[in-house]
Parts: C-alpha cells; structure tokens; sequence
C-alpha cells in the first residue's frame, strides 16, 4: 500500500467482515512472480490446524501404504509423529501453551513469535509491528499465473521431503492458508478494488 489512505480503506472493508469473504488479488511476490489469487478471508487458522490434524490421523494406514514403497518405516515414521506432535502442540490449550513456551518448545517459540510480530486489526487483516506493513491472510482456492519466473530447486532433507508428501496426502489445509502484504498489488474484497 503506498498511502495511508489505502491502509485505512483496507482497514475499513476488512471490519466490515462478518464471516468470511472473498478477496480476489493481483500479486508479486517476492521472487517476481505475478500472479492472480482468490482467498478465503476470516477462515480461522486454528480450524485449518484442527481439519489437518483430524486429516492426518484418519489417513495414517493410507500414508504408511503409500510412502513405504519409497521409503523407510523408520522416516515415515519420524515424519509422521513430527507433524502429529507439531499440530497437537499448536492446538492444545492456553494451559498446556504456556508450559511449553516456559520450557522454551520451539514450535511453540515460533509460534508465539508470530502473535507477537502483528497487531490484528479485522478478520483477515493484521499489520507487522516494525514494518507497518499491512498483510492480508486466508485460504487460497484459486491461483492464476500470469507471469511465471523460474524458482530456484530447494535441496530438502529427506525427513522434509517425506513430511510434505504427508502433508499432500492428508490434503493440508495450512499449506493453502496465504499471507499477502500489500505494497505490490491491488485486491478486491467485498466488491470494492483497494
């Protein structure tokens, strides 16, 4: 966003938010990618988690089936109590939260730090805290390319590698959940271009 003016109307739209909205956005991202994406703005995160967590238990003989042909009991295993543990941790209560950040948990470590990064100012709209950036976050269901760039090729650790194929395979929502910051685009939501 380059005025505050443009900040104060995203601010405005977004709290006029009851449930959820559509928000269509034209994007580049940070490797040049330009692209066009619709999101789900106002879904809660937490329910992401919950739906990834019920997803990952219902289809634990699925995964084992699948993966074992490729790789390791061992890893899949390894893998699989990962992200089992990492989604239990980040949905357990405020109690069971606060001991683990106490015991310095790294999942719960990051994840705290990412509360404390933003102020939430509407459903699906919060601003960093150093950068006064606004960031604007929900589930992508749709995404057109309108100007491919060529990404570099990640050398993943195999554990990697199997975790994200877990989480293919129990169709993740979180990895659908986007966070855009608004310094190079425009987006609609609500029916209003911002």
């Amino acid at each position: 966003m380059k005025t505050q003016t443009q900040k104060n109307n995203v601010v405005a739209v977004g709290k006029t938010i009851k449930g959820t909205t559509f928000v269509g956005t034209t994007y580049r991202n940070a490797q040049g990618e330009l692209s066009k994406q619709l999101i789900v703005s106002g879904i809660s995160y937490e329910n992401c988690l919950m739906n990834d967590f019920n997803s990952l238990q219902a289809n634990q003989s699925t995964i084992f089936e699948k993966l074992e042909k490729t790789y390791s009991i061992d890893l899949i295993s390894l893998a699989y109590n990962n992200l089992y543990s990492s989604l239990e941790k980040r949905l357990s209560n405020p109690e069971t939260k606060a001991k683990l950040l106490a015991e310095k948990d790294s999942t719960i470590v990051r994840s705290q730090a990412q509360i404390e990064a933003y102020t939430h100012l509407a459903k699906g709209i919060k601003v960093h805290n150093e950068t006064n950036e606004i960031h604007v976050f929900g589930l992508c269901v749709k995404k057109t390319v309108l100007e491919a760039v060529e990404y570099k090729e990640t050398k993943s650790k195999e554990l990697t590698i199997v975790q994200n194929k877990i989480k293919k395979l129990c169709d993740f929502k979180q990895t659908k959940y986007k966070t855009f910051i608004f310094q190079q685009g425009e987006f609609k939501m609500k029916g209003i271009t911002l």
